[in-house]
């Protein structure tokens, strides 16, 4: 589930959106065991669930300032990673934005959607995250269905039309990451900004969704 630029600021856009409101990104680097060994976030305490299916790191802010927390994320969950990012047009990247924003969401950590964004829309990735995480919630979104429209070349960036459907759900952070709300539905009319950047590679820079309906 996909929560990007400008939205959800009165409940009625897109799952997945980061809060422009939101003026600090503050995410967290929160992490288990198999995150620390394999993408190198170090710091912080690791603790078992009695059940031993979830594993928790609490360290301070990976990008910008912001409290430290403590937050349980299943094995499964961590490892469900998505396929790497392909980034060499600008419908690939958008796939694979959506794929690693959800994957980011679902864990608390949006570094590891930063392969897929510019850095104006990571803040607001990140922002998502922190207030998640403030709520001591994780959202667990499942794109299930997606068309492209014909999309609009301009001159430093490309337009990509989508129409989406979703479910989702909030999972609480805490041991056993239980439901706190959903499973919910939501069909959207999109429109991504794609950029290349420094590498040459296509990145989204910004979303903008209209809801058919209410979002949660």
């Amino acid at each position: 589930m996909v929560r990007t630029t400008q939205y959800h600021a009165n409940e009625s856009r897109r799952p997945g959106s980061a809060l422009r409101s939101v003026g600090r990104a503050a995410v967290l680097c929160v992490t288990c065991a198999l995150l620390l060994a394999t993408a190198g976030c170090g710091g912080g305490t690791q603790g078992t669930s009695a059940a031993g299916s979830s594993e928790t790191t609490k360290v301070a802010g990976a990008h910008m300032a912001g409290p430290a927390a403590e937050v349980h994320v299943s094995r499964d969950a961590i490892a469900a990673a998505p396929k790497p990012p392909q980034l060499t047009t600008a419908e690939s990247a958008v796939r694979s934005y959506i794929d690693w924003t959800s994957y980011a969401y679902r864990i608390g950590q949006s570094k590891f959607a930063s392969a897929t964004v510019s850095s104006s829309e990571e803040v607001r990735v990140d922002s998502y995250c922190q207030l998640n995480i403030q709520k001591g919630r994780l959202m667990d979104g499942k794109l299930t269905s997606i068309t492209f429209g014909s999309p609009s070349v301009g001159s430093t960036s490309t337009l990509v039309p989508t129409k989406e459907e979703w479910t989702y759900s909030y999972l609480s952070t805490q041991k056993g990451n239980k439901s706190v709300g959903g499973p919910y539905t939501a069909s959207y009319d999109s429109t991504y900004t794609v950029i290349k950047n420094k590498t040459g590679n296509w990145v989204v820079d910004s979303l903008q969704a209209i809801a058919k309906g209410t979002v949660k």
